[in-house]
């Protein structure tokens, strides 16, 4: 372990871990040298509830993903944990009421953002992407807006919806019930999140590390592991908790994956920098994602990325879908070849 992992503004700042989360690693107790993150973390509780409150009060059913109620189970206190946005899941046909909701009360899409008016491209862009981002200046609040939990997961958007319906459960909080996932399948959801992210932010692996596996049934969480041929995913999970917190989940699998997507990890942990996409790192990620999930479904998902982008879809106006997938390879071609 390198010493800028002992670091607490490094662990802060790079990792965003909270201050309290940092005592808990450092052994500390200086939290309360911070109370200004801990007013702002109150404030943004206040902010989920707030915005969560506008889609109770307009009947758009949701799922809160992570946030507060991830801190709350975990910590039992909902604003231990940094988000910088609020993550709602939302079926496709309430994605426009919402928006309407949103809009409404002072939050706009963000740059690069947008949603398109014709029906098919909308029918493309939720399939070709995972969220809509929006931002409210005068709260300073992000919220992104999902239909799906993301499209690395080896199901198609249908058996993903069949999966969620079986696996969630109510939490109540601040006087309020929310819709949330079974302990089971958050967890399972966390590790691969973390996974397809690279574990970039160490926030993700101190999640699972904190996480109350006492109360997960084993023979739930195996047949979702199973489901999700995420064997790998949890191996490397278990590979990582041993490398830096000398801890491992009571969790096994008898799957064989490469080394590769254990030093890949150890690369974005420890690499200073998460932004920036050369091409070398575009296709050791592409490597990367291609070895982590064994899923053909998965690969073909994989190869799409590559040939079609969302930013496509106002690229060009057309009413047949194949002109879409078809755009990205001739843009190439016209901008290396052509135009070199």
């Amino acid at each position: 372990m390198t010493n800028s992992l002992s670091d607490r503004n490094y662990l802060h700042d790079r990792h965003r871990l909270s201050h309290q989360q940092i005592d808990r690693w450092l052994g500390e107790n200086r939290s309360k040298e911070f109370l200004d993150e801990k007013l702002k973390r109150l404030e943004a509780v206040k902010h989920f509830l707030s915005v969560t409150d506008l889609f109770s009060q307009n009947g758009i059913s949701f799922i809160s993903l992570k946030g507060p109620l991830l801190s709350l189970r975990i910590y039992g206190d909902p604003s231990v944990r940094l988000s910088h946005d609020v993550d709602i899941l939302i079926e496709d046909d309430r994605i426009e009421p919402a928006m309407k909701v949103l809009i409404e009360n002072g939050y706009q899409l963000t740059q690069g953002e947008f949603w398109p008016s014709k029906k098919n491209q909308q029918e493309l862009l939720i399939k070709s992407a995972h969220h809509l981002v929006f931002y409210n200046q005068k709260v300073n609040s992000i919220l992104e807006l999902h239909w799906i939990i993301m499209h690395e997961f080896p199901l198609s958007h249908k058996m993903q919806k069949e999966v969620i319906t079986k696996n969630i459960t109510e939490i109540v909080f601040a006087e309020r019930t929310f819709t949330v996932f079974t302990k089971e399948f958050e967890l399972l959801y966390l590790m691969i999140h973390g996974a397809i992210h690279g574990w970039n932010r160490l926030k993700w692996l101190v999640d699972i590390k904190e996480y109350p596996i006492a109360d997960i049934n084993m023979n739930i969480f195996q047949e979702l592991v199973d489901r999700f041929k995420a064997g790998r995913i949890v191996l490397q999970t278990n590979c990582l908790l041993k490398e830096y917190f000398n801890v491992q989940l009571p969790f096994d699998s008898d799957t064989h994956f490469s080394k590769y997507i254990i030093n890949y990890a150890h690369n974005c942990i420890l690499n200073d920098t998460v932004d920036g996409f050369p091409i070398k790192r575009i296709i050791r990620r592409y490597r990367y994602e291609w070895l982590l999930i064994p899923s053909f479904y998965s690969k073909c998902r994989t190869l799409r990325e590559i040939l079609f982008r969302p930013r496509d879809i106002i690229a060009i106006n057309s009413s047949s879908k194949l002109m879409y997938f078809l755009y990205r390879p001739f843009s190439f071609i016209k901008r290396r070849i052509f135009h070199a």
